[in-house]
């Protein structure tokens, strides 16, 4: 048992030592400026935590209106770290200083600054500025001491070397004061309406004096043209202590007007649908090269022609200038196309100027103004997919001048496939939009691919009294209606003959057109241009019969192109008449003449011809040293057709003979075959073959054998030309 109880005693006397000495801790380590909290706790022997610290620091002691102090405060943790991102809370203890803001974030350094100045000019004595963080549920503070210093300052005077001020004149500016300090410098300010506006400039912004004068320089920038007088207040800082100064000022003479801008540069006439106004701008300037405002300016249009407005009418315009000194005014094109340029007078005097000429354009296409061509009018696509090609259409008013950018052409197309709208852009100073093509799907037999292009635009007229008015008889002085070509529905002519097959064309109706018989023109200009041989149209713009409105007005203008799908292998032919020196054997062992299409006549009837292939000729009675030529034309089996523009025809031969391509390679952009010329001479030989080659863009190469000898052609032989 007293084992027991000592035992149990012996724990009981420790456990009170050890309370005795935690209250002793506590009694006599507890608190500090830093607040610093104890962290940890039970167990044997509890770890107590190194707090953060703050200090701070004025950058002077003494405070006054003047010559405020930067309040600086630093936060750190016990190794010395800075702790950023924590607000600080300034305050002082009397309330005798305030802060340019309560409270303040630590930097990346731990640093936090606010700048102090005396509640007001009156303040004296010394108050206490503390800075006080509150960190993890802990709060930290560290406080200084300040005393400030009154101000006694009054103005005692402002003077000007002159108080009226011509346009961008200068004067000086002196405030004296009294009951200055040497220890205590304060701060004088002047506000100006002129300054603020930036019509004026003042030179310093401000003046801190210990020794109670002032200097500044007034310099006008043109305030005059806005108010007479500039009342000037001059202040010093902290203090109620206020004077005036004040300027009368002079308005800026008129030195001269410049035209601005033209904003568009362009538009179109009125009905047109496009941009039809512009807003013509002038400046009013003095002689320094300012913009004078409140000044009135006569603005009147060189021409009206067409019924064209200047703001809504037709009688000059008075308008004042704004505070650049500039005005602006609108222009509404008419209905006829013109350059307009507008005068602009400064009113009751001879200063004036003119501006740059503004372009009133058409802005529709016309079908007179409208084509379209391929890049390449043979590609080799007949037997190859994806071949691609570009057709490139050029769009014009009625009077050649550009559309406007962003004018929608739409394309279709007979087989392969087509981009189905391009928008137009100016290349060059040139209205252009291009549609990318590439072979694929079905093709035409006799490999001819026709494409159309149309556009929303205007039928052509011819303008017999130059009003660039359509007018019928007894308009405008019109004796009789002015010729127009008439347009009615596009189709595709897949023959591209001009002539609509109802079993093989598609239309397409686009509801401008309407069910009367379609008038070309009588005047020539309107007509279709035509092959003066055969009678073909050389060009189409494409109108279904019975689809037209024979009035004058919008239609979709368009144009009819047609590229050849070349055969990649090549077949070239003597043309419709065999070679003069070609014989053989028997007429069996001449070279099969070929029957093919070449055109179409004036009634859209197929024209076919009868060609003499070359492959396979034997020539006799030819010269030592001459020349052949030749037809290269493609392996198509309906239509004569060209190999693809870029092919390549090289010749070659046999030992004792040489040859050479003289002309015709490679291959032109055509739609009808090209004639390659081919030198030859024997050296040592009298007979020979020479080798034509002609390699495609796709790398396809056909060889083609002809026989030629200074030999006269045997008895019995028969001459392959009928």
């Amino acid at each position: 048992m007293l084992k027991l109880f000592r035992g149990l005693g012996s724990r009981w006397l420790h456990g009170l030592m050890g309370l005795a000495m935690v209250m002793s801790l506590v009694a006599c380590g507890g608190g500090g400026s830093a607040g610093s909290p104890v962290l940890g706790g039970g167990g044997n022997g509890g770890t107590t935590t190194p707090a953060p610290k703050i200090s701070l620091s004025l950058s002077s002691d003494t405070v006054a209106l003047a010559s405020p102090a930067t309040v600086t405060a630093v936060f750190k943790d016990a190794t010395g770290n800075a702790i950023a991102g924590q607000v600080v809370t300034f305050t002082t203890t009397g309330g005798l200083g305030v802060f340019s803001a309560a409270t303040a974030l630590t930097d990346a350094t731990g640093t936090a600054s606010v700048t102090l100045s005396p509640k007001d000019s009156t303040s004296t004595g010394a108050d206490t500025v503390t800075a006080s963080v509150t960190y993890s549920n802990a709060t930290y503070s560290a406080s200084a001491g300040f005393k400030l210093t009154a101000t006694t300052v009054t103005i005692a005077s402002v003077t000007s070397d002159i108080t009226a001020l011509g346009a961008y004149a200068q004067t000086s500016i002196n405030v004296t004061l009294a009951g200055t300090s040497s220890a205590t410098p304060v701060k004088v300010t002047i506000a100006s309406q002129c300054v603020t506006s930036g019509r004026a400039t003042l030179v310093p912004a401000d003046v801190t004096t210990t020794t109670g004068s002032a200097s500044f320089t007034y310099r006008d920038n043109g305030c005059g043209a806005y108010q007479k007088e500039d009342n000037l207040q001059i202040a010093v800082v902290g203090t109620t202590q206020l004077a005036s100064l004040k300027f009368s000022l002079s308005s800026p003479a008129v030195a001269s007007i410049s035209f601005i801008s033209s904003s568009p540069q362009s538009i179109y006439l009125r009905g047109s649908g496009y941009v039809e106004n512009s807003d013509v701008k002038f400046q009013v300037k003095d002689a320094s090269g300012q913009g004078v405002p409140e000044q009135l300016v006569v603005l009147e249009p060189t021409t009206l022609a067409g019924g064209l407005l200047i703001e809504g009418g037709s009688a000059p315009v008075t308008k004042k200038t704004d505070s650049k000194g500039e005005v602006t005014v609108r222009i509404n094109s008419g209905t006829v196309p013109t350059p307009v340029r507008v005068k602009a007078t400064l009113k009751d005097s001879a200063i004036a100027t003119v501006s740059s000429s503004l372009s009133i354009a058409v802005g529709l296409p016309s079908q007179l103004r409208f084509s379209v061509a391929p890049v390449a009018f043979n590609i080799e696509g007949y037997d190859f997919d994806g071949t691609p090609n570009n057709y490139i259409v050029i769009a014009s008013d009625r009077l050649g001048n550009p559309v406007p950018d962003g004018t929608a052409i739409n394309f279709v197309t007979e087989a392969g496939q087509i981009e189905a709208l391009k928008f137009t852009a100016l290349a060059g100073g040139i209205a252009k939009a291009t549609a990318a093509t590439a072979s694929n799907g079905q093709r035409p037999v006799d490999g001819r691919v026709t494409m159309v292009a149309y556009a929303l635009g205007e039928e052509s007229f011819i303008d017999r009294n130059g009003n660039n008015i359509y007018d019928k008889a007894g308009e405008n002085g019109a004796t009789q209606d002015e010729d127009f070509q008439d347009l009615g529905d596009i189709f595709l002519d897949r023959l591209y003959n001009g002539k609509f097959d109802v079993e093989k064309d598609q239309f397409l109706s686009l509801s401008l057109g309407g069910n009367k018989e379609c008038k070309e023109g009588n005047d020539s200009v309107l007509k279709m241009i035509k092959d003066p041989v055969t009678g073909r149209q050389l060009e189409i713009y494409p109108s279904r019969p019975g689809s037209c409105d024979q009035a004058w007005g919008r239609a979709y203008v368009r144009q009819a192109v047609q590229t050849v799908w070349s055969r990649s292998t090549a077949n070239p032919m003597w043309g419709t008449k065999n070679h003069p020196n070609a014989a053989a054997a028997t007429a069996a062992d001449c070279p099969a003449a070929a029957t093919r299409l070449y055109d179409y006549d004036t009634n859209g009837q197929p024209l076919n011809a009868v060609l003499y292939p070359v492959s396979g000729t034997q020539l006799y009675s030819m010269p030592g040293q001459s020349t052949i030529a030749f037809y290269v034309s493609d392996s198509n089996g309906v239509a004569f057709n060209p190999v693809a523009a870029g092919s390549i025809v090289s010749v070659s031969a046999t030992d004792g003979m040489s040859a050479s391509v003289a002309a015709g390679s490679p291959i032109p952009s055509t739609t009808a075959p090209s004639v390659v010329v081919v030198n030859y001479k024997f050296d040592n030989v009298n007979s020979g073959v020479i080798t034509v080659k002609v390699q495609s863009p796709l790398g396809v190469v056909s060889a083609h054998g002809i026989s030629v000898t200074t030999v006269a052609k045997p008895d019995g032989h028969v001459s392959c030309t009928p």
